[in-house]
């Protein structure tokens, strides 16, 4: 037998044995759980103890004695990056001088022994962790992150330098990773406990191999416990030459994995033993887990959202079909709207004043032509003529035919947009509701001034008087009116005045203003102007008891319209609450309303039921509406 007689020999025996843990270990097949998956999907890491290609044709996987038929190896070539290992070295001061450089060494051996397509990544750490690399691929970034030795400082802060091993992992996306520990010393200083850590790399999957070079004051215990912790493996290593044969040896082992995965028919709340074997390689590989429970209560229905349920109803539909009407209707008026001319141009209705600006507006002559053509056409029917002098007591600007014209267009628009939401050619309707709205608006303007006009009447008929008594003719009191009144009163009027000195009579001038601003109090003053002009006699006394009266027919208008209040407003109540509990009920229930839109039978119960609605309401109005 040879004896070892050199200082050298008796190191590389030393290395050996020391190797020997370690080489057991490795013997045999190795399965993690990598925890990345939801049960009942499994992935464990399948680590060989030797290089060799395999398929799933070799592999043989049993839960609880069952073989599981349907699953698929991946080796760490094809894993998709889902396989890395970061490489944690210790950079403290007991470091310095031959162990550091070793260490850079032994990581150098280690890269080279990495599958090409295996993220890898290195961390040092002394008073706190340092990222020399991220995970990659890139084989110069490695050769260039150890090309050098780490910068040397106090402290041994393992676990948090094993904290930020995992955060690269995580940030990565990498699901069955590895971590390897080199330190000559027991952790001193770190920010987190041990067992904070171990729980973080159970829960991510991650194994922690650690490494330790023995030397002075050599404490292995942080290391250890990491290993055994994570299920990973502890390896000591007492000289440098040694340290890099073992980090060969380890990576080569890494990078000889393969990603297995699986669908698990284990029931809940079972423990499942998972054994893998491998043609060619004696022993097997197992794992033990208990399969989780389901919930001791079952989970709640699901159910959507009010708005994700309203906005896939029906009635969004129809509540965006009327907005986008509405808004396209607003976007017609503002276009249509004829801006008012400029100083220039009223100068020369007058006289010949040339406007500038006018050879821009040729281009637009054409649609004039077309305007005044169908309005040519509609001056011919009777309600046309009404529908101009109703506009222009509204004191609305825009011309009658861009009116009727912009809601031809917005109806047929607003029905179009109707019929392709609601997916049917009965929504198209619903387009009919924008000349209704557009009538409602007209009308409410018209009413104003009509209203406006009759609450300035009293105040106008005594200023008529005082001018009297100040001995005025009537038509030169009505001129004191005119310079005294605001609108609308102003221009009816003045209108009055205008038709008196063409030579018609004042209460026939009256009449007109009578019929156009629908105020019955308005014709005792043109009975009152009739009288004077027939008989004369006291016309201030006169007009004083006519606007006494008119005043006091005011106050019994108030009264009446106080006392109508709650039946004006039961009318918009009834009318209003079925229309928004058949909103209601469609969006929180489509499919409870879905026969009253899709059935012919329903649709048709719809039709009734607006008309009834209708007329139900125009009832209500009916007996509210009292006239004084």
């Amino acid at each position: 037998m040879r004896t070892l007689r050199t200082p050298a020999a008796l190191a590389a025996v030393l290395a050996v044995l020391a190797l020997v843990p370690t080489a057991a270990a490795g013997t045999g097949l190795e399965l993690l759980d990598t925890g990345s998956t939801r049960f009942p999907d499994r992935s464990f890491v399948l680590t060989l103890p030797s290089e060799r290609q395999l398929d799933s044709s070799q592999v043989t996987v049993r839960e609880n004695d069952r073989t599981v038929s349907d699953f698929f190896v991946v080796p760490a070539d094809e894993a998709g990056g889902r396989l890395g290992v970061v490489l944690v070295i210790d950079a403290s001061l007991s470091m310095r001088g031959e162990p550091i450089e070793g260490a850079v060494e032994a990581a150098r051996a280690f890269a080279e022994q990495r599958s090409p397509s295996q993220p890898f990544a290195i961390v040092t750490f002394n008073q706190e962790p340092t990222v020399l690399l991220r995970p990659t691929t890139d084989s110069a970034a490695i050769d260039a992150a150890l090309a050098s030795t780490p910068q040397l400082a106090r402290a041994t802060r393992i676990y948090d330098a094993v904290a930020a091993a995992l955060g690269l992992l995580r940030e990565a996306g990498i699901t069955a990773g590895s971590i390897v520990v080199l330190s000559d010393g027991a952790d001193t200083g770190s920010a987190l406990a041990g067992s904070s850590i171990t729980s973080r790399a159970q829960e991510a999957g991650v194994r922690i191999f650690s490494v330790g070079l023995r030397g002075q004051g050599f404490d292995p215990e942080t290391l250890v416990g990491l290993a055994d912790a994570s299920g990973g493996e502890y390896a000591e290593a007492t000289t440098t030459a040694g340290l890099t044969q073992l980090f060969e040896s380890l990576g080569a082992r890494l990078a000889n994995q393969y990603l297995l995965r699986y669908r698990s028919h284990a029931g809940p709340k079972e423990r499942v033993t998972v054994e893998v074997t491998v043609d060619g390689i004696a022993g097997l590989a197992s794992h033990e887990y208990v399969s989780p429970a389901l919930p001791k209560a079952p989970a709640e229905p699901f159910h959507r959202t009010f708005g994700e349920t309203f906005w896939r109803s029906a009635a969004a539909a129809l509540a965006v079909s009327i907005v986008s009407a509405f808004l396209l209707g607003i976007g017609l008026a503002a276009l249509l709207r004829p801006r008012r001319p400029a100083l220039r141009k009223r100068m020369a209705e007058f006289v010949s004043v040339a406007v500038p600006g006018e050879e821009r507006r040729q281009s637009s002559l054409r649609t004039d032509k077309v305007l005044a053509s169908a309005e040519r056409s509609l001056e011919r029917t009777a309600w046309w003529v009404r529908f101009q002098e109703e506009l222009e007591i509204a004191r609305i600007a825009v011309p009658a035919v861009q009116i009727v014209g912009g809601t031809v267009v917005a109806t047929l628009l607003a029905g179009w947009i109707a019929a392709g939401v609601g997916g049917s050619p009965f929504f198209a309707a619903l387009g009919l509701l924008v000349p209704f709205a557009v009538r409602q608006v007209l009308k409410r303007r018209l009413e104003r001034q009509r209203r406006l006009f009759g609450e300035q009447l009293p105040d106008n008929l005594q200023v008529l008087a005082s001018a009297l008594r100040a001995g005025h003719s009537l038509v030169g009191a009505l001129s004191v009116v005119v310079d005294d009144s605001p609108e609308p009163s102003r221009a009816e009027f003045q209108r009055v005045i205008a038709d008196e000195q063409l030579g018609v009579p004042l209460d026939e001038a009256f009449g007109v203003v009578v019929r156009r601003m629908a105020n019955r109090d308005l014709e005792q003053v043109a009975l009152v102007a009739a009288l004077q002009r027939d008989t004369g006699g006291n016309t201030a006394e006169v007009l004083d008891r006519v606007t006494d009266t008119v005043r006091e027919r005011f106050e019994l208008r108030r009264m009446v319209k106080t006392l109508t209040a709650q039946g004006r407003m039961s009318r918009w109540i009834v009318t209003a609450l079925p229309i928004g509990l058949l909103t209601f009920i469609t969006a929180i229930s489509p499919q409870y309303m879905r026969p009253l839109y899709e059935e012919p039978l329903g649709r048709v119960l719809l039709v009734v039921a607006g008309l009834m609605l209708i007329a139900g309401s125009l009832v209500i109005k009916k007996i509210v509406d009292i006239k004084v």
